[in-house]
């Protein structure tokens, strides 16, 4: 409670009570509520309301692709529970929906109008785009009505949360008590016990607790597994040298692909800005546009643009001459249609002001001579074809590979590759060769090329080589021999029992402590020494985490007493003495501050119990 507290601390957490952001809400998946299933392919039942299989499958694939485009296709392969997320997110909102509805909330179709029009991913220049809503409505497979469907739900769900955050409330003394628990200070002294100091002296382990040890924890002595593969490599580099172009061919895919050696348009700019306020009235723009067509007008008769541009604000772009893709984004389209040297732009509209840009040099487009970029034009020839070769070759391995299963020679043969080998290498640890890459190692020790013994499929290592694996020998685990290990378990027996007596120690130290008995002695003989840490924080990083939170669970302590504890550290013990506690000061500022964040603190609470209470009390089936 006191971590979740401070993590609320660091931050303004208001923002987590803003609308529900209905476009990524349709992009994980959960637009396949609305989606209609067959009755006979039920996945879960919620109060009477069926969730179809199609509904699941669509979920589960929009929330799949979306993982994939964050974090990659391993991400899929490490995460098993990805359709048991998308079935809980559907009956959540089927729950919540249901929820809100029996308690009377409803949106009406302007709510739903409002918000669509408001919403920033559909916007070009602070205004609703139908274009830009039907360009990125296409690529998420909605229809508009299953869109403003989820919009209406999200509204809906949305009603009942944000009454209940934005209603909660702190009492001054809830504020006060965790300002004194948030910024409690205590006084701490610890004195270390290092197990090191233990295990340096004279330790005999008899023969017969090794070799008990060794019989009861064989498997902590077995060898490793281990595999070397055989395998055949297709690489793109080594299929250039395979192609010669003479100078006709080079000239032929130069007059083919003659945009690639062409210089692009390049601008020269200068440009005036006349700045907004952020979140920008219609009175600041208009205000805006009045003093930009006072600017233009100046600069119609004559006027100086660079003397202009001193006066006003400018937009950042690089110096010098610019193609049209180093131009910013939303000045591009008013930058090609500059075509003479001077012009100006019409008034641009954005996000920071309204931009007038004049160009003060052009560069026409220039084709590159054939004979000044022939060295390019036969770089790009050889690699577009080795392209192509490469990927009739990756297509013709993986046929006879399958083709082949039990061996590797005949895709040698045909395709004149070479079979390598690699060294012997286990299925956690990296090699130094081939078995560097996780997915040569996983794939060796696979069930189709370890135990049927047959070769892999096509592995792509990266995107310009792909092999083709099987297995060629195998060294099972077995376990070592005692008298290989005596010693390796001698030593683990010592520094057990070296960490025993560091623990045993500590915990009689604290006793004589608790007793109220001077155990300098007993320390001063160890040549232990208390370190004195004062007064500090409960998030003081001046000390291990594990003296810090032995020190804050410890009782305080009676006025001139101590309170003594014992914790576990990297490498040993530590007792913890606590002498004083100082509860954290109130000011002005800090209540204004830490009211708000415990309200919000209680909301969010308040809201995940009924949205708990609203799911636990639902009849919900989920199907085998």
């Amino acid at each position: 409670m006191l971590q979740t507290i401070r993590e609320h601390t660091q931050g303004w957490i208001a923002g987590t009570i803003i609308s529900i952001i209905i476009l990524s809400f349709a992009l994980w998946g959960i637009h396949s509520y609305f989606t209609s299933g067959g009755a006979n392919n039920i996945v879960a039942i919620v109060n009477g309301v069926d969730i179809s299989k199609e509904q699941l499958t669509m979920a589960y694939e929009r929330m799949r692709r979306q993982m994939q485009t964050q974090y990659g296709s391993a991400a899929l392969k490490e995460d098993n529970s990805l359709k048991s997320r998308a079935l809980k997110g559907i009956v959540e909102v089927e729950v919540l929906k249901q929820a809100s509805i029996s308690q009377g909330f409803r949106i009406s179709d302007q709510q739903v109008d409002n918000y669509l029009q408001s919403m920033p991913e559909f916007q070009i220049d602070n205004q609703f785009s139908l274009d830009k809503f039907q360009e990125i409505l296409s690529s998420t497979m909605l229809s508009i009505s299953e869109f403003l469907n989820i919009i209406r739900t999200g509204l809906l769900i949305d009603q009942p949360r944000l009454g209940t955050m934005l209603t909660s409330f702190s009492l001054p003394d809830e504020t006060s008590d965790t300002i004194a628990l948030v910024d409690q200070e205590r006084n701490i002294d610890y004195l270390s016990i290092p197990m090191q100091y233990f295990l340096s002296q004279p330790v005999t382990i008899a023969p017969e607790r090794i070799e008990a040890y060794y019989n009861e924890h064989q498997s902590e002595f077995m060898t490793p597994e281990q595999v070397n593969i055989e395998y055949v490599e297709l690489s793109l580099k080594d299929l250039y040298s395979r192609f010669s172009p003479t100078d006709t061919m080079l000239k032929n895919f130069y007059n083919e692909n003659i945009n690639s050696y062409t210089q692009p348009t390049a601008w020269k700019l200068s440009s005036i800005l006349i700045a907004v306020p952020a979140n920008p009235s219609t009175v600041d723009w208009q205000s805006a546009q009045a003093k930009m067509s006072k600017v233009i007008e100046s600069l119609n008769k004559g006027g100086d643009f660079q003397a202009m541009a001193r006066q006003h604000s400018q937009v950042s772009i690089p110096a010098g001459m610019l193609v049209l893709n180093q131009v910013p984004a939303d000045l591009q389209k008013a930058t090609a249609s500059l075509t003479t040297s001077g012009q100006l732009s019409e008034p641009i509209r954005t996000v920071q002001g309204i931009v007038l840009l004049k160009a003060d040099d052009i560069r026409e487009p220039k084709i590159e001579p054939f004979d000044q970029v022939k060295d390019k034009v036969r770089e790009a020839y050889v690699r577009q074809h080795a392209e192509e070769k490469f990927a009739e070759m990756r297509d013709q391995l993986a046929d006879l590979t399958y083709a082949n299963p039990t061996s590797l020679q005949t895709a040698a043969n045909d395709m004149g590759l070479v079979i390598k080998s690699s060294e012997l290498f286990t299925k956690d640890k990296p090699g130094k060769d081939i078995s560097q890459y996780k997915k040569i190692r996983d794939a060796a020790f696979g069930n189709e090329v370890l135990n049927l013994q047959n070769n892999s499929d096509v592995i792509q290592i990266n995107p310009e080589t792909v092999v083709v694996i099987r297995d060629k020998s195998h060294l099972t685990s077995k376990l070592l021999p005692l008298a290989d290990i005596s010693k390796q378990i001698s030593e683990k027996l010592k520094a057990q029992e070296s960490d025993a007596k560091a623990e045993r120690f500590a915990e009689e130290l604290q006793a004589q402590l608790d007793k109220g008995g001077d155990a300098a002695k007993l320390v001063a003989e160890h040549n232990f020494k208390w370190v004195s840490l004062g007064y500090v924080g409960r998030y003081s990083n001046k000390v291990d985490s594990a003296i810090m939170d032995t020190a804050f669970r410890l009782p305080h302590p009676a006025a001139n007493k101590t309170v003594y504890g014992v914790t576990r550290m990297p490498g040993g013990y530590a007792v913890v003495a606590l002498h004083g506690v100082k509860d954290g000061s109130l000011d002005d500022k800090k209540l204004s501050v830490f009211s708000e964040q415990v309200q919000n603190s209680m909301g969010f609470l308040e809201y995940s119990l009924y949205k708990d209470a609203q799911i636990n009390k639902a009849k919900i089936k989920i199907s085998g």
